[in-house]
């Protein structure tokens, strides 16, 4: 079962969603980026991720990116945040399906060889899953 929550930023004419679903029993947290990630949403964006951190206690958090459409410099500054953040947590970070002009940007600066990016959504859950299988 999983719990369902959106958040939506009206900025200007257009309007952003950041979508968060989270599982139980070891399931991954999973925040659906829907639009540009810029100045007016990286810290909407950085909101909801803040009230998940208490929860996920060395768990796994995918940002699904599949539906972002765009990032500025801030809103890169604010995925580097989150794997800081994430890393100082024990919390594994995973960027599932970035578009081409994202993976372009982070080549570009070299945070390809920083944040783990993986090809889908489904291939981040999969690593995630497999990594969080109980070893008792």
């Amino acid at each position: 079962m999983s719990h369902h929550a959106e958040r939506n930023e009206q900025t200007g004419q257009a309007q952003r969603t950041f979508t968060v679903e989270t599982g139980e029993g070891g399931t991954p947290t999973v925040v659906r980026v829907r639009g540009a990630l810029d100045y007016d949403t990286a810290p909407v964006l950085g909101a909801v991720i803040d009230g998940l951190w208490e929860g996920l206690d060395g768990g796994h958090l995918v940002l699904d990116l599949e539906e972002m459409t765009f990032c500025d410099s801030v809103g890169l500054s604010r995925l580097i945040t989150t794997f800081t953040d994430s890393q100082r947590r024990g919390v594994t970070l995973l960027l599932a399906a970035p578009k081409p002009f994202l993976r372009h940007v982070m080549e570009l600066t070299g945070l390809s060889r920083i944040l783990p990016v993986r090809d889908t959504l489904d291939q981040a859950l999969a690593e995630a899953r497999e990594h969080h299988a109980p070893s008792r």
